[in-house]
């Protein structure tokens, strides 16, 4: 049997990590920095310490840290040419308490990198069949829109429709799967010039209110603000009114209003887009704008 020793119960010690530059671009080199403070009354032998981004990882062997002692270690990685929105950044630490156990610590952050499409940044399920109610939610209360709804104002899979002179494409995607990006300040690459950006749209629980802005190719910003009108009611702003909706229990017959917005473009070569900030992602009574479609017209 194992003698109790005081010392070796611990809090684990902190280790922190940087990761420079904090806002790269695909295909360019990030590094990481990661320190460990041994804050803890024994030395922590045979340690290892373990940094990755996305799955990209390396590891160094630390060896013994005395109490009290910091130890700095530095990696270079490039993020490859194809990485795309949310790549987690790790530090994680690796030792012996004694020679029967072990413990470990760790640390994350995030890059966040340009979606190459919106299609590529949808979070979110919204839509689902009239049979299966409940798999989307749009609202964070198990409510969707409804497929055969859609379908019957001519948003069907990858359908091109016309609202206010702009032309859209539906997401082309089944029921139940993501078709929509729940505003949150993601950044989308652009391509090419036009005189309007314009989106297709609805909010969930209140209006959908945020700052977003365009970035040109020369580096130049633009900054608009949204405020989008909430879903369940026959909006006279809307782009079209859907007859009801989806819920767990079945159809609620109230109408469902989708809505388009947009912003007056520069006549410059475009490069990305920060949706608008409405939320930090979808949750029950809380605003969110939910973007299913957007153009250069």
């Amino acid at each position: 049997m194992n003698t109790y020793r005081p010392e070796q119960d611990f809090l684990p010690p902190p280790v922190s990590l940087t990761v420079t530059p904090a806002t790269p671009e695909p295909g360019q080199t990030v590094t990481l920095t990661a320190t460990l403070k041994n804050t803890t009354r024994i030395t922590l032998r045979g340690t290892v310490l373990y940094l990755a981004v996305g799955d990209t990882a390396d590891s160094d062997d630390l060896g013994g840290i005395t109490p009290g002692r910091s130890v700095t270690r530095t990696w270079k990685t490039r993020i490859p040419d194809d990485a795309e929105g949310v790549v987690p950044c790790v530090a994680h630490a690796l030792f012996d308490v004694h020679e029967d156990g072990s413990d470990c610590t760790r640390t994350t952050s995030s890059l966040k990198l340009p979606y190459r499409s919106l299609a590529s940044a949808f979070d979110n399920a919204g839509i689902s069949s009239d049979d299966a109610t409940t798999t989307a939610d749009i609202d964070g209360s198990r409510s969707s829109l409804s497929a055969q709804a859609l379908a019957s104002v001519g948003l069907t899979p990858g359908a091109s429709v016309t609202y206010g002179g702009t032309t859209f494409t539906w997401p082309d995607t089944e029921p139940g799967a993501k078709d929509n990006v729940v505003s949150s300040g993601q950044t989308v690459r652009l391509s090419g010039t036009g005189s309007r950006l314009a989106f297709l749209s609805t909010s969930t629980w209140g209006d959908g209110k945020g700052p977003g802005k365009v970035v040109y190719a020369d580096g130049t910003e633009q900054a608009f603000s949204v405020e989008v009108p909430d879903w369940y009611w026959a909006s006279p702003a809307a782009a079209v009114v859907l007859p009801y909706r989806n819920t767990p229990s079945g159809q609620d017959r109230n109408p469902i209003s989708l809505y388009t917005f947009g912003v007056d473009l520069e006549d410059k070569e475009l490069h990305s887009v920060v949706l608008p900030k409405v939320s930090d992602g979808l949750q029950s009574g809380g605003p969110a704008l939910h973007i299913f479609a957007m153009t250069v017209a």
